[in-house]
């Protein structure tokens, strides 16, 4: 009687685990359905030979002999399994052969900065049409978002519960990001039409592990290569954001926690982090103070000599007045800004300048701390003796009070 054809259709033979059709034919013969096996040949059954020995072992031991046609052997015979050791020898060697063919000619394209050999399948913002690569408008919009939120001081996790709350569906469908993928789309050079080839690598083609590509092998980089969603301007700023933020602390300010790693002390340099005093008959009370003077923080090397403490809610305060007096005196300090947006070498700065003169005429004088705002335009705040706090602009204006 036939049992069926068990047959895996487009799927690499070098892992029985990822063969669904082989692990049922398998499965059939342990459950006494199958009582012989024919194939084609040794590579059609396992191009693995680890595999297949342990699986024609295991069939024979159930009694179930595995024919192989183009070899004309027996897996149940007395010859069966030193022939079958042999030819699945050659079938892995000739899976890692055809291997090294299909890389050598995905780098050859590589080389010569070919996009259509870019997977798009998990790229935000592309597809493919009519054999070409091409821009998905409406994820090309979030992915501008994204990056325009970013410049905007937002977080990685701010930005992706922003786009939780508003519904924003991911490539796969769902309204689920996350911190990660917002930080992938940062990052992707892709965005701004450039490909770098060969980031990652599969360790051999057996596991088909794939690790990321740390010098181990040639990148290719290709500029200008596909279509672009964001300009070059913004790409190379958002960049220089990103490397400005990886050099400050990790600590990420919250409306719930503003000022959190983002005050630091003048004299020392170390963050300055909140403290909670009580006992001896004194009131509870929050201050701000150097880290270096809290014995739990204090380390052998501090030496800070100055004790400055703020109380709670003073950094709000200070930022407010700060960016009030800026905008009285207005004229002045945008003739600066306008000189800097120029003058400067640093691109972030002259980005930063720009849009600071632009904030002081829209946003014009505020009656309470705007988180959203300082996150814009505020870079730190300093702790200075005399407990006076400096707030120091991303576009390099200076204020203490």
């Amino acid at each position: 009687e036939f049992a069926g054809i068990y047959a895996d259709e487009g799927i690499s033979g070098t892992r029985a685990a990822n063969r669904p059709q082989f692990q049922r034919l398998i499965e059939d013969c342990r459950n006494g359905l199958v009582e012989g096996i024919v194939t084609k040949s040794v590579s059609r059954f396992g191009r693995n030979a680890l595999d297949t020995l342990v699986y024609t072992r295991e069939l024979r031991a159930l009694g179930i002999d595995v024919y192989f046609e183009k070899e004309n052997i027996h897996s149940c015979s007395a010859e069966g399994e030193l022939l079958l050791t042999l030819m699945a020898a050659f079938a892995e060697s000739e899976s890692m052969s055809m291997s090294d063919n299909i890389k050598w000619g995905k780098r050859r394209r590589y080389e010569q900065g070919r996009a259509e050999s870019l997977a798009l399948a998990n790229v935000y913002g592309y597809c493919q049409r009519d054999g070409a690569l091409a821009i998905v408008e409406h994820e090309a919009e979030i992915v501008r978002r994204i990056y325009r939120e970013y410049l905007d001081g937002l977080s990685y996790e701010m930005i992706a519960k922003g786009l939780n709350a508003d519904s924003v569906p991911t490539r796969r469908g769902n309204d689920i990001w996350y911190n990660r993928t917002v930080q992938n789309i940062v990052l992707n050079e892709k965005n701004v039409g450039d490909v770098i080839f060969q980031k990652t690598f599969n360790l051999d083609a057996i596991s088909k592990k794939q690790v990321r590509n740390r010098g181990e092998l040639p990148q290719y980089v290709v500029e200008d290569c596909i279509p672009a969603i964001i300009d070059r301007t913004t790409w190379q700023l958002v960049q220089l954001e990103v490397k400005r933020r990886q050099e400050r602390t990790r600590i990420i300010p919250s409306p719930d926690y503003p000022f959190r790693g983002r005050i630091v002390c003048g004299t020392c340099g170390r963050s300055v982090i909140q403290q909670s005093l009580h006992g001896n008959g004194e009131a509870y009370r929050i201050i701000w103070r150097c880290a270096s003077r809290i014995s739990r923080c204090k380390t052998d090397t501090d030496s800070c000599a100055i004790d400055s403490r703020v109380r709670y809610g003073r950094p709000e305060q200070v930022f407010t007045q700060a960016w009030n007096l800026m905008v009285s005196k207005k004229l002045m300090h945008q003739a600066s800004l306008k000189q800097r947006a120029v003058t400067s070498e640093d691109a972030l700065v002259r980005y930063r300048a720009g849009e600071l003169s632009r904030l002081l005429d829209e946003v014009g004088r505020v009656e309470k701390y705007d988180f959203l705002l300082s996150l814009k335009v505020l870079d730190r705040m300093e702790l200075q003796p005399n407990d006076k706090l400096s707030a120091v602009f991303l576009a390099g204006v200076r204020i203490t009070l």
